[in-house]
This record gives C-alpha cells, sequence and structure tokens, in this order.
C-alpha cells in the first residue's frame, strides 16, 4: 500500500456486509482500519472482532473523532442523515460506498473543508452461498474484491487516493461523473438483481410441466454459467445463441404460444428481451433481413396482445 492520502486510520460507520468485507480487503491491502460503529453494537463488535487493531465503538461521532478517514457503510437511505448529525473536522476524507446516491448527501462534511468522495465497488456482497447440499458460509474475504471494477466519484488529489485503493484491492477503477451515477447503477441492478430475477422467473416455469421451480433452478445453472464464461470468452455478439439467431421463425412463435396458454405472466418478458436481441443477433450474422423482419412483427403483435408494446 503506498496511499498516503488513506495512510491514516480509517474507520467504517456501519457493520454490515459491504463494510466488513471492504474493512477486511484495507486491512489486508495494509490500511489501518481502527474503529466501526454501527447501528446495533453486536455488529460492530463482531466486525471488530474481525480486524486486528480495530475497535467497537458507540457512535458515528466516536468513529469521526477517532479517525483521519472514515467510510460511511450504512443504507444509501441513512447517508445524509449520518453524515448531517455528525461534526466533521477540515483534515478528514470522508467516503460513501453508494452506486446511485449524490455526492450532496456529505455536504456537511464538504462545507467544513473534508474532502468527499464516492468508492462503489461493482460486486455483491453478503448471503449464504447456495449448493444442493446446502448453504455454506459467506464469501467475506479479500478475494471477492479482487478483479472487479470500483466506481469513483471525487475530486483530485481523493480520486487519485480512491484509484489507488481499487488498484490496492486488486481491481481497478472507473471515474463516474456526477450526471451518470444513476445510469451506472442502473446498468449494475440490470446485471445482477434483475439477472437473477429472470433465472428465478425462468426456473419457475418448470412448475408448469409436472417439475419443481428447484429442479428447474439446478437444470438451468449449468446453462447460466456456460453462458456467463461465454460471455467472458468469446463477447458478443458470438455468444448468443438461440432461434433469434437462426431465424426460426416457427420455434419462436411455438413459444409464444405456450407462454401466452401456460405462463401469460413472462409472455411480456420473453415478447421484450426477443425483441432486443435481434439487434445482437444481426450483428452475428445468421438472421437474414427476411426473418428479422418476420420475428419483428410476431414479437411486436404478441406484446400488443399482452399490452405492453408501449
Amino acid at each position: 500500500m503506498n496511499n498516503e492520502l488513506l495512510s491514516g486510520s480509517v474507520g467504517f460507520i456501519g457493520a454490515g456486509a459491504l463494510g466488513t468485507t471492504l474493512a477486511r480487503g484495507m486491512q489486508h491491502a495494509g490500511y489501518r482500519v481502527t474503529a466501526v460503529a454501527s447501528r446495533t453494537a453486536s455488529s460492530a463488535e463482531r466486525m471488530a472482532k474481525g480486524l486486528d487493531g480495530c475497535e467497537a465503538v458507540q457512535t458515528p461521532q466516536d468513529v469521526a473523532g477517532r479517525c483521519d478517514v472514515v467510510f460511511l457503510t450504512v443504507p444509501d437511505s441513512a447517508i445524509q442523515a449520518v453524515s448531517n448529525a455528525t461534526r466533521w473536522r477540515s483534515d478528514q476524507v470522508v467516503v460513501h460506498c453508494s452506486g446511485a446516491t449524490s455526492l450532496s448527501t456529505l455536504d456537511s462534511a464538504k462545507d467544513v473543508g473534508a474532502l468527499i468522495g464516492a468508492f462503489h465497488p461493482l460486486q455483491t456482497f453478503g448471503g449464504p452461498d447456495f449448493s444442493p447440499q446446502g448453504f455454506s458460509h459467506p464469501k467475506s474475504g479479500p478475494d471477492v474484491l479482487r478483479d472487479i471494477a470500483y466506481a469513483i466519484e471525487a475530486e483530485s488529489p481523493l480520486r487519485e487516493g480512491l484509484e489507488s485503493l481499487a488498484n490496492d484491492l486488486g481491481g481497478w477503477p472507473i471515474a463516474l461523473a456526477a450526471e451518470d451515477r444513476v445510469l451506472y447503477h442502473a446498468s449494475a441492478i440490470a446485471a445482477c438483481g434483475l439477472l437473477a430475477t429472470l433465472v428465478k422467473l425462468s426456473a419457475d416455469l418448470w412448475s408448469d410441466f409436472s417439475q419443481s421451480s428447484d429442479q428447474g433452478l439446478r437444470a438451468l445453472l449449468p446453462l447460466v454459467r456456460g453462458t456467463l464464461d461465454g460471455i467472458e470468452r468469446r463477447g458478443f455478439p458470438d455468444v448468443l445463441t438461440g432461434p433469434a439467431v437462426r431465424g426460426d421463425v416457427g420455434t419462436v412463435a411455438s413459444h409464444i404460444e405456450a407462454l401466452a396458454a401456460r405462463a401469460p405472466g413472462f409472455q411480456s418478458i420473453y415478447g421484450h428481451l426477443s425483441l432486443a436481441s435481434l439487434p445482437i443477433a444481426q450483428a452475428k450474422g445468421g438472421l437474414g433481413a427476411t426473418e428479422e423482419e418476420q420475428l419483428r412483427e410476431l414479437l411486436v403483435s404478441s406484446l400488443q396482445h399482452t399490452g405492453t408494446d408501449k
């Protein structure tokens, strides 16, 4: 670690999955995490026990009073309230870790001369890992912070300090302008939470043909993993597969018919995603103009019948 700006004592306000994982990663990278406070004393104490030289303190003000650098890893809705209730110093660094929240929530720190910034690891944290044999312990070591992007919004010199932190954690920094934060976060949610929702809804379809959602999930997960691996290895458009790529209008029509009869709630999802896939299929080169037009007409017509074509 060679980061002069963040070389002082580091504190955390918020001891959830993100705060705990980031604190452990920073300590592993050579940063001095010395204090943590949380909404409940038990969670702060639990986090502090896993960090050498770190003390659980009672209030956010205790963290601010002891530390040169403070990370706010509280829920997005609490960032501004915590910041406003804390007396900051002009020689401090104050950073929130929200993906979408504006830096203006830290204006109370900025107004007294503190350096403020946002540092968002583009990763999901917490929750046990699922396997057919049951649940395992959540991933919370430094490895989960490696090989990921860190979205950073800050003015110089804090921007460079946070960029160094991203590199020290084994990831890479991406600079975000204030006006781009919400779109960035929407992208992340689509690729994570909405992807998980799509997999869940796809697995639920299995309950409509004498199977169970759990059986469907077990069967589909290798396919999902293979797809993600293909995205990483081959990229777009080469990874795209399915009847739209082949121009197989009949198969798509049969999908729509079956969904309309047996899973109408999923029909519009299928239709919108299939429409969105057509330009990718064209770029891959296997979809002719005639087939593309037929597929588009078929999909638009199916969405009109569901009332979701607007």
